[in-house]
């Protein structure tokens, strides 16, 4: 899985949806060497920003660059030169956060696929949801809360999510009047990678996590019984650390 650590406090940072968003891809990327404050260094285009953290126009990625410079969680460094005497890519200095009180685990291949107002819902649920009870549930108005996104926004990203594959929510009843819905509860779906063989008449799939074969109504988008290509799996307790 192609997982990464953030931070639980970079929501007490301040970052709207857009320095968030630009924010967490900055520090998904490997790091070419660390200065000596502790700042990783990564080099990528502006261009390879707006396109994986759903920014249009390079006017956008620039001015979030800036606002995060502002903030001093980013140093823009000084542009080289290649060999035809062109600008090389730009690079940046990232201060990521500690990870020592408290961590949750970031899907790489989200990005590319959402926007910012998605990418915050999205990250929200990440540091909500615990690995050990493989669930989290927070309300509309808890997400709208901590977030500052209005409410019916949140039932809308969270639907769009849902119809993207990336979470799963349920509802749960009530233990006074069976016939009540009291809370929602959202799972996160990760990505799997491994090969699709048949066994005795039914599709499987051998996955690179504890649990070993699982039929095909576990993972209902695969139809090749040749191809090895990646899935989505509902995440269970595979890490022994998370969110307080």
């Amino acid at each position: 899985m192609s997982l990464f650590r953030l931070s639980n406090h970079i929501f007490e940072l301040g970052l709207d949806a857009q320095e968030l968003s630009v924010y967490a891809y900055l520090c998904s990327l490997p790091a070419d060497t660390k200065t000596i404050s502790g700042k990783e260094i990564v080099k990528v285009k502006q261009a390879t920003i707006g396109a994986n953290c759903g920014l249009r126009s390079l006017q956008t990625v620039a001015r979030v660059l800036s606002r995060l410079t502002a903030w001093k969680l980013l140093e823009s460094l000084e542009r080289g030169y290649k060999r035809n005497r062109h600008k090389g890519t730009y690079s940046y200095a990232v201060k990521k956060q500690p990870t020592d009180s408290g961590y949750f685990l970031m899907e790489r291949r989200v990005f590319g696929q959402l926007n910012p107002r998605q990418m915050l819902i999205y990250l929200f649920l990440c540091k909500s949801f615990s690995p050990t009870l493989n669930d989290c549930w927070n309300s509309y108005n808890d997400i709208s809360e901590q977030t500052g996104m209005k409410r019916e926004s949140v039932i809308q990203t969270i639907r769009e999510l849902t119809e993207m594959k990336l979470i799963r929510r349920s509802r749960r009843r009530s233990r006074e009047n069976r016939r009540v819905f009291v809370d929602n509860h959202y799972q996160i779906i990760r990505f799997v990678k491994g090969k699709i063989r048949k066994r005795k008449g039914r599709l499987h799939r051998k996955c690179n996590r504890p649990g070993g074969l699982h039929s095909r109504h576990d993972f209902p988008c695969l139809k090749s019984t040749t191809l090895c290509r990646i899935c989505q799996a509902i995440s269970s307790s595979l890490w022994s650390r998370g969110s307080p």
